[in-house]
């Protein structure tokens, strides 16, 4: 099959032919459809996939063979699927009670094992989730980074009558506007520096949109919000001093979720939460039913996902775009499509 893999150049990747896998005990063989392109990405390519890894947990895909012990009255040939990034033991109570992510035994897809940066890659069965036919090809990708929007909006125990700030504006960020406004959220502010995601905010249901490179946005969220601030500020960037400015913004006994990774050490003022008496959640990777409302939305389409999308990409396109994402972060989702 062709990939593309991790070069011991790191982060470049490079165009390769790899072996067919096989599918081990309990997986399946998927041609992968559709594969997002996230942030994160660029995080495991720097410091911590190894050389020759194949990248990409943002799969889509279509089952090309089971391996031994799948249940084959649940799962056939032919099926299209997204495919939640997890692999772990199956049988410890953190995998039962579907959180993988923090059984002894976690491997990621895409870091730890192949991902969906090529033709075929291999899944287990228990994390896959049929996806019906009125869901279009290129938002068939985008459950995974909807499903941790999805995670990151019930950690703020998100209701009507919230006012929303979202500090950031990439992939993950334009995902949780369009949830919260999906939820009903009237009052939804969104700031980030590119003007492609701030129009890309515009369009998914930011009624204000800010650029933080003009100047402090504190003077515009206090004029969106009134000097109380918003009830609820998403930290969607991962750069240092954010979590601060969002505790800063927020109101009393008002909330802040900090889903954009940050991986260095970072500081903030504590009296402000205590003054404020506030709910600082972290909101990482997501539960099997946050998979399952995001394909219900999809396929109610009830959530613009498309629109996030700003570029698609074939195998031989991705070195070069990935490497000019180091520098070049200002547009929207982009999707492999093998």
């Amino acid at each position: 099959m062709r990939a593309v893999i991790l070069t011991d150049d790191r982060p470049n990747l490079a165009v390769t032919t790899l072996d067919d896998p096989v599918p081990g005990v309990g997986e399946v063989l998927l041609r992968v459809t559709g594969c997002g392109i996230c942030g994160s990405d660029l995080h495991v390519a720097s410091q911590m996939a190894p050389p020759g890894m194949v990248l990409g947990h943002e799969i889509a895909g279509t089952i090309e063979e089971l391996g031994p012990s799948v249940d084959a009255d649940r799962w056939k040939p032919g099926t299209v699927v997204a495919a939640r990034p997890f692999a772990g033991c199956g049988h410890c109570a953190q995998c039962v009670r579907g959180r993988a992510d923090h059984c002894m035994e976690f491997a990621l897809v895409g870091m730890a094992r192949p991902g969906g940066f090529a033709e075929l890659t291999t899944v287990r069965a228990d994390e896959l989730f049929a996806l019906p036919a009125s869901i279009p090809a290129i938002e068939q990708a985008l459950v995974e980074p909807l499903a941790i929007a999805r995670r990151a909006v019930r950690r703020a125990a998100l209701v009507p009558t919230d006012t929303v700030a979202i500090l950031g504006a990439g992939p993950i960020g334009l995902a949780i506007a369009a949830w919260v406004r999906h939820l009903g959220v009237e009052r939804i502010l969104v700031s980030d520096p590119a003007p492609i995601r701030r129009d890309l905010a515009g369009r998914l249901g930011a009624s204000t949109i800010l650029d933080p490179s003009a100047g402090p946005i504190e003077p515009g969220v206090f004029e969106a919000f009134g000097w109380d601030g918003p009830t609820v500020v998403f930290e969607c960037t991962g750069r240092p001093g954010l979590i601060r400015q969002a505790m800063d913004l927020t109101v009393v006994e008002g909330r802040v979720v900090v889903v954009g990774v940050c991986l260095q050490d970072d500081v903030t003022f504590p009296y402000t939460g205590l003054n404020k008496e506030l709910d600082v959640r972290y909101s990482l990777y997501y539960g099997r039913e946050d998979y399952t409302a995001t394909i219900d939305a999809l396929d109610a389409h009830a959530l613009d996902a498309a629109g996030m999308v700003t570029e698609t990409v074939d195998l031989e396109q991705l070195p070069e775009r990935f490497a000019r994402l180091r520098t070049d972060t200002d547009g929207g989702k982009i999707v492999l499509q093998p």
